[in-house]
């Protein structure tokens, strides 16, 4: 059986390196967001897992669509 917070994982390091393509920081992101860094940095470290409006936020924060993000984690996930 897979690891419960394995996608909670995965996502933390989809977004990460989104951020970082993006030449973005953690204050930045969660400004776009309408969040605060604490948040982005513990989603991040895959300490809190994202809720679907959270989701939504930094996928627009991003400039990509959710399902875009969504199917980065899915495609991770698949190749494990």
């Amino acid at each position: 059986m897979r690891d419960k917070k394995l996608p909670t994982k995965i996502f933390g390091e989809v977004l990460q390196e989104l951020r970082l393509q993006q030449a973005l920081t953690q204050d930045q992101l969660a400004e776009r967001a309408g969040t605060e860094r604490s948040h982005i940095s513990a989603l991040e470290r895959a300490e809190k897992g994202p809720t679907l409006a959270t989701i939504l936020g930094l996928a627009e924060a991003l400039k990509i669509p959710a399902g875009q993000l969504m199917g980065l984690v899915e495609e991770r996930l698949r190749g494990l």
